[in-house]
């Protein structure tokens, strides 16, 4: 084992990067080992624990830019282990959609009884969603600390010009190696603290979401990955120059994170209204002639934006009145024409508005049981979002975007997209809060003329 290899079974980490109380943790995990740290990539030769003398055949899933970061030094140390190791390597910069799936599906003729997924966020969406189709383990080698969703069970993939997620094989084995990732393109890991800063924000949409629809968090899920995000703000300057103890305290966050995800069997405790906000903008890039970013770039603004909706809404106090101009706002901002969009994704991102309008409780429910429980929901709210105190200045720290302008995206797209985008997902966030206040055209016109659009 390479001496600066933390290589272990995931209790033993649990207990070693989040304390012995989370050590039982893992038993409701399906990832069998990790090895994060420099030469980690040698580990690749063993597979999982329980496999280290066996000869598999192996499919090794890339895009040109991994597979000469990592894939083809995989695929050597495999080979010199005795495994037979085939190649899928994508076009460049694909996307995980249905068609990049569709053709990737013949290389299962292989029959691979492992997938070895060399990439990021898109090679290792679709290394789970391959390793699912062919009931194959998956060995997920990162190559870059960009996203949180290395260790957990869902892929987000674009189906019919919609940003969905979907259940899907998680990581058997994963493999960190801090060389590899700190070579990668700066921006990619400062993209993965953005999007590790959703926290505060994604875990108070989760209690929003239980306040009305029950199925409250799992307090030690929820809290999971708190103490290793501060660390991380702690790196935010080490982190943005590639400085390798913060980029692993990086990637122990960001694993951290697809854990809670998978404990709780959905990706509420790391995916709210800002996720929703990231992953419209990219469903409109085209159609609106803006270019893409990164997804924790927009996530990061989302954070701050979904963030400033909350400060507003404590503020404005409890509803009054008979809820009237609650449910106007609603109809009005329930039927938009998502004129952008493919034709596919507007019809999709219909089914999801009738999903979320057939809620229960619905709207006028809702608006009573907040004049009621008021205090109750904010003295939930505040524990969480107390934790985005100063976080515009570590994501600016981090060389984070901070601000609209930043995304080229310009206020009147910003107030589209601040109005819009609840309505792709069924889910409950702060953005629906503010439409069932009926504040939330007022807000996204005020958070589009704000700071947080300069």
């Amino acid at each position: 084992m390479p001496d600066d290899c933390h290589a272990t079974n995931t209790a033993s980490w649990l207990e070693r990067v989040a304390g012995k109380t989370q050590r039982h943790l893992a038993d409701r995990l399906a990832l069998e080992a990790i090895h994060i740290g420099r030469g980690a990539l040698e580990m690749a030769a063993f597979l999982g624990a329980s496999e280290s003398s066996a000869r598999r055949r192996v499919l090794l899933v890339a895009d040109p830019d991994t597979f000469d970061a990592a894939g083809r030094d995989v695929g050597t140390i495999l080979q010199r282990r005795g495994h037979t190791v085939g190649e899928a390597i994508t076009q460049a910069a694909p996307h995980a959609d249905d068609e990049t799936i569709d053709s990737l599906l013949p290389k299962l003729d292989f029959h691979p009884e492992w997938i070895a997924a060399v990439g990021s966020g898109t090679i290792s969406d679709l290394g789970k969603v391959l390793a699912e189709r062919a009931g194959a383990r998956l060995l997920t080698v990162a190559t870059a600390a960009s996203m949180n969703g290395y260790t957990s069970p869902i892929a987000a993939i674009t189906v019919g010009g919609l940003k969905t997620t979907q259940p899907s094989h998680p990581a058997d084995v994963l493999i960190m190696d801090l060389d590899v990732i700190a070579s990668a393109p700066k921006r990619l890991t400062r993209a993965g603290f953005g999007d590790l800063m959703s926290k505060p924000v994604s875990g108070a949409d989760w209690l929003l979401s239980s306040f009305f629809f029950g199925d409250e968090p799992e307090p030690a899920v929820l809290g999971l990955v708190d103490d290793a995000v501060e660390r991380a703000r702690h790196h935010a300057e080490d982190i943005a120059c590639g400085d390798l103890a913060g980029i692993e305290r990086l990637c122990e966050a960001l694993v951290l994170s697809g854990f809670s995800m998978a404990l709780a069997g959905s990706s509420s405790p790391a995916s709210g209204g800002e996720h929703l906000i990231s992953h419209y903008r990219d469903m409109s890039a085209k159609g609106w002639k803006r270019p893409s970013f990164l997804h924790g770039e927009q996530v990061a603004v989302g954070t701050l934006c979904s963030l400033e909706i909350y400060r507003r809404l404590e503020e404005l106090g409890a509803p009054q009145g008979d809820g009237s101009s609650c449910r106007r706002h609603r109809e009005d901002s329930a039927t938009p024409a998502h004129h952008q969009l493919t034709k596919s994704a507007r019809e999709a991102v219909r089914l999801e508005t009738g999903a979320k309008l057939a809620l229960v409780p619905g709207p006028s429910a809702r608006r009573e049981a907040l004049a009621q429980r008021w205090k109750e929901l904010w003295s939930m709210l505040d524990k969480q979002l107390e934790r985005g105190r100063g976080l515009r200045t570590d994501l600016r720290r981090a060389g984070c975007p901070t601000s609209f302008s930043e995304i080229d995206t310009p206020p009147p797209l910003v107030k589209e997209l601040i109005l819009h985008c609840r309505w792709m997902r069924r889910r409950y966030t702060v953005l629906d809060l503010a439409g069932d206040l009926g504040h939330l055209e007022d807000l996204a016109e005020e958070v589009s003329r704000g700071p947080y659009s300069e």
